[in-house]
């Protein structure tokens, strides 16, 4: 098998519009979703704050390659002042059974 480079890299950058995720978007976890017919991404996302909070954004694509993201708001955000220490880490994504 010999595996080519997507010439659109990156599939989602960073939206210089948003609050929460103009500096970086990275380390994405996926699923098939089969009822949907679509590939689900959630990835982690940053800010250009002083905090560099990280939040989780969720997108779809019909073909795996062109994402859009689900909302202009992030999936999942930290709440300020409790263990998290402000940041959600490398999301990862496990089907079991039906869930």
């Amino acid at each position: 098998m010999k595996l080519h480079r997507y010439e659109k890299n990156p599939i989602i950058k960073p939206d210089p519009a948003s609050e929460w995720e103009s500096l970086v978007t990275t380390n994405p976890g996926a699923w098939y979703d089969e009822q949907r017919k679509e590939v689900i991404m959630l990835y982690r996302a940053a800010g250009n704050d002083i905090q560099h909070v990280i939040h989780l954004g969720l997108a779809a694509s019909k073909n795996g390659f062109d994402f859009h993201r689900a909302s202009d708001k992030p999936a999942v955000s930290p709440v300020a002042g409790t263990s998290e220490g402000g940041c959600f880490e490398d999301p990862r994504i496990v089907k079991i059974g039906e869930w």
